[in-house]
């Protein structure tokens, strides 16, 4: 189990049994990372060529993240209605425009991936497929399957900036900020840690919690990803993270004299974990502070515990690690 923050986030209701993933590949020299390009061979594969390119395609690339119906016919119309949906049209021919070449992020998750590796054998990733999710839901932009080492990321959903004449599809313009290319490999890498985080029984899940599993997964970040900008890994704006660099012993003091660490109530302390424009209890802030003080705890609880990064994950006593990081702001 990992803790999954709550969010708001406008959606567009598609069904993703209809997301289905087969076509072109890009994949570098050693075979690292495979990226399969689902949306491509979707929308440019000819009606009656479908039921043999699904077949194919579940024969080849076995996957728990989705089901298929190749033979099934009403199957088969919806993917024919999903594809001809006008709108959908445009969603996929302005992510083609946003990312026909992929070749940059296939070299930047298998670097990742050969790090990640070496901090722990047990992570494991071999395919990633791309697809247009006819913006579904922000939070499911990037789905990874543990076991079989497969996931997708929803391309669209890294295209928004792009798409004003739909209004942006009414999310909000902090989450559009951040819908860029700078995001998916960080993104991607972020959400594969969080499949390792063993996390706390849910009905003891503190705010402390929130803070020492973010901490853990932007850790994982600075020892895969070391030349991304901090910015980049929190994704904050160069403001947010200057204001919250500047403000970390103010926000701590906060924390403490409110006795929010070992809070269960979600909704007394919501708006320090949230994805948000700013966190209200201070002025021009950054959001989910949370995450950079948990960061910092957990670089200094690394420092000075020596263990390694399995270590680190199947440690779910985010007390212990408060109290051995000897964090001081």
């Amino acid at each position: 189990m990992t803790i999954n923050r709550r969010r708001n986030a406008g959606t567009i209701a598609i069904v993703l049994a209809l997301l289905l993933f087969v076509g072109c590949r890009d994949k570098s020299s050693d075979n690292d990372i495979e990226i399969v390009r689902y949306e491509k061979l979707l929308f440019e594969t000819p009606q009656q060529e479908m039921s043999a390119a699904l077949k194919t395609f579940a024969s080849e690339n076995p996957t728990p993240l989705l089901t298929l119906y190749p033979d099934d016919p009403n199957f088969l119309k919806q993917i024919e209605e999903y594809v001809a949906d006008p709108v959908v049209k445009d969603i996929y021919a302005i992510t083609t425009k946003r990312y026909g070449d992929l070749t940059w992020l296939q070299r930047a998750l298998s670097e990742a991936m050969k790090k990640a590796v070496k901090v722990d054998d047990e992570i494991k990733m071999t395919k990633v497929i791309t697809l247009v999710s006819g913006m579904d839901d922000y939070d499911r932009r990037i789905n990874i399957d543990r076991e079989s080492g497969t996931a997708y990321i929803g391309l669209d959903l890294y295209a928004l900036p792009m798409m004003e004449k739909y209004n942006y599809f009414n999310m909000p313009m902090f989450i559009v900020e951040r819908c860029d290319s700078a995001y998916i490999a960080s993104d991607f890498m972020a959400a594969l840690a969080r499949k390792y985080i063993v996390a706390p029984e849910e009905k003891s899940v503190c705010m402390l919690d929130f803070m020492i599993s973010e901490g853990k997964v932007l850790y994982f970040l600075d020892q895969v990803m070391p030349d991304v900008e901090d910015k980049i890994k929190i994704r904050y704006t160069a403001e947010q993270m200057e204001w919250m660099k500047k403000n970390e012993s103010q926000v701590w003091t906060y924390y403490i004299k409110n006795d929010l660490l070992y809070e269960k109530d979600f909704a007394r302390y919501h708006n320090f974990v949230d994805e948000a424009p700013k966190t209200n209890a201070f002025n021009n802030s950054a959001p989910r502070t949370t995450d950079y003080i948990g960061w910092q705890i957990v670089k200094s609880y690394m420092k000075a515990s020596g263990k390694s990064i399995k270590e680190l994950f199947d440690n779910n006593n985010s007390q212990q690690i408060l109290q051995e990081s000897g964090y001081k702001p």
